[in-house]
């Protein structure tokens, strides 16, 4: 309980870093919700990691994301494929899953087209996943989809 009060008062005295029209918690509905102070930068944050609005906003330019943001569509994709490699090599061989599903989305590929996504994920496979590289598995991505 300690650790928890001490990352709250931590998070609560930091300095908001501005980098657009939001706070340190970054764009999102959190964003459009708390603008106050940095106690409302913890519960904006908050609110986009459990409404999970921010990838949307930031690959859509809405609710308070745009170009002028520090993530790009890009540095999302790349973030999000290092941080579920495994997941994604697993689910991209299955041919479906919620991982592939949001790289899908991050891809532009919505609704039924998430299929035709994961069927190129699962054709390509070897390819893809073959050097066990984030990196290399982005750039095959990349140039599968021409995104």
């Amino acid at each position: 309980m300690k650790k928890v009060m001490y990352a709250i008062v931590l998070l609560a005295s930091a300095s908001a870093v501005y980098a657009a029209d939001y706070g340190s918690a970054g764009c999102g509905l959190g964003s459009m919700l708390f603008k106050e102070n940095d106690m409302s930068q913890i519960l904006a944050a908050t609110t986009n990691g459990t409404s999970a609005n921010q990838t949307f906003a930031m690959t859509s330019g809405t609710l308070n994301c745009n170009n002028k943001g520090l993530v790009k569509v890009a540095m999302a994709r790349q973030s999000y494929i290092e941080a579920n490699y495994k997941q994604i090599a697993k689910e991209a061989a299955w041919g479906k899953g919620e991982y592939i599903n949001n790289l899908a989305y991050l891809y532009g590929y919505t609704g039924e087209k998430t299929v035709e996504f994961a069927s190129i994920l699962q054709k390509n496979y070897n390819s893809i996943f073959a050097s066990n590289d984030a990196g290399k598995a982005l750039n095959e991505i990349n140039r599968l989809t021409s995104n």
